[in-house]
């Protein structure tokens, strides 16, 4: 498949990156080059391949979700120099 200039300008404007003259060329080249090599992959025949939802077939191990309560907030509310009905004050940080 051929790039012609217009679908490179019409790339740069999509991905809003500015693609200078000088490079052009080589990204035609490029650009013409991944093109084909998806056409030679479209050409597969993949009708007996099973879709894959992720490449590896591991799963992640999780912890049991049991709720504890570790924190003691009366405790650690001690410990701050201003509090208000079981908040934490701070100073203004923007104006």
């Amino acid at each position: 498949m051929k790039i012609t200039k217009q679908d490179l300008k019409n790339i740069s404007l999509l991905s809003k990156i500015k693609i200078d003259d000088e490079i052009s060329p080589s990204l035609v080249k490029d650009l013409e080059s991944i093109l084909t090599m998806v056409n030679k992959m479209e050409e597969l025949d993949t009708s007996k391949v099973n879709p894959l939802i992720h490449p590896l077939e591991n799963t992640q191990t999780l912890r049991e979700d049991i709720e504890k309560k570790d924190i003691e907030r009366e405790k650690l509310q001690e410990l701050s120099k201003e509090k208000d009905s079981g908040f934490y004050l701070t100073p203004k940080v923007i104006e």
